[in-house]
């Protein structure tokens, strides 16, 4: 939603992203702006300091309406360990698979040739690292039943059902 036309998080990245990451209707043309940010370091980092904190503003105001409701709330944040926003929420799920099966998504989803999912991924933190940060953990690498099959099992056994972090009462 925040990369819509006329969206105050798309007119801050055109202050300082070239035109050809827009097409003539306004748009965000993705697949030339996913190359700029994964090219270019200092580019993702200024696009990272003005869309992570719009994110992350609509995500916990989506949070407060859930637990004004009594409701549970999921969000899925891809960088959730990279930003460190790990302690806004009562507990984390990290939703994985190997490198290989990950280049062969994204390279289906996107579109994109194999160095480009590469650098996709290398500009993130390591599964590796994120497995020791997440509360639970699903491998994601096999069949879409094997995956459904883990996440039954941890909502079974209750593993989402926890007390709210200190961090969690203000929001």
């Amino acid at each position: 939603d925040l990369l819509q036309p006329g969206c105050e998080c798309l007119t801050l990245l055109k202050n300082f992203t070239d035109n050809s990451c827009f097409d003539a209707d306004g748009s965000l043309n993705r697949q030339v702006f996913r190359q700029e940010i994964f090219a270019d370091k200092s580019f993702r980092k200024r696009v990272d300091a003005v869309i992570h904190p719009l994110v992350r503003d609509q995500i916990l105001a989506l949070c407060r309406k859930g637990k004004e409701s009594e409701k549970c709330v999921i969000v899925e944040i891809p960088l959730l360990f990279e930003t460190g926003w790990q302690d806004d929420f009562d507990c984390s799920l990290l939703v994985y698979a190997n490198d290989e099966v990950c280049v062969k998504r994204i390279m289906q989803r996107d579109q994109v040739t194999g160095l480009s999912a590469h650098l996709g991924i290398s500009a993130q933190m390591p599964i590796s690292e994120k497995v020791l940060l997440a509360d639970w953990l699903v491998d994601n690498s096999a069949t879409f039943t094997e995956t459904v099959d883990q996440l039954e099992y941890l909502i079974e056994k209750d593993c989402f059902v926890r007390k709210t972090k200190p961090a969690m009462n203000n929001t």
